[in-house]
């Protein structure tokens, strides 16, 4: 069952949108978090079901999946979802607003490496009911490697799945 509105969901767009909300944003990031949030704007959520992992692997070993909490990091995170818009403007204004992001509560971004390469991305937003897993980037766009990466994800973090607590942006 798919559902449009989830209040961790605003906990995390709120989060994100507050990233430009500085004295003096650049305009390119402005205009990043425009892009983003026409892009979210019609997205959906799901409460995450056991039986939906069961099905994925656990294909990234915990040190693949890297918590981005330094400069570096974040840059490749932003690189890669930014991928998510076909033109190189688009793409250079949403690196512009990921790049602007302060680590802090509630959420936490990942990026998940195979071979020695960045090929997925997602936040993790917590809050004192559930959690979500959102802005899933996967460079192939496989839906396996997603819902492997989900699994592997929630592992390393020591999230348990039921009682309706965690949350997927699908």
């Amino acid at each position: 069952m798919t559902i449009e509105h989830f209040a961790i969901a605003e906990i995390k767009n709120n989060w994100l949108y507050a990233q430009v909300d500085v004295e003096f944003p650049t305009k390119e990031s402005l205009v990043g978090r425009d892009l983003y949030q026409a892009k979210i704007e019609h997205k959906q959520y799901q409460i995450l079901e056991t039986a939906t992992l069961d099905s994925a692997r656990d294909s990234f070993a915990a040190e693949d999946i890297y918590l981005v909490d330094f400069h570096r990091l974040t840059v490749m995170f932003a690189l890669l979802y930014s991928k998510q818009w076909s033109s190189d403007e688009d793409q250079q204004m949403m690196i512009e607003f990921l790049t602007q992001i302060i680590y802090s509560e509630p959420c936490e971004l990942y990026i998940g490496f195979q071979n020695g390469e960045p090929i997925t991305t997602a936040i993790l937003t917590r809050s004192s009911e559930q959690v979500l897993v959102s802005d899933i980037t996967v460079a192939d766009g496989s839906s396996e490697t997603k819902m492997n990466f989900v699994k592997s994800l929630l592992t390393k973090c020591a999230i348990t799945v039921g009682n309706g607590d965690v949350v997927l942006e699908i």
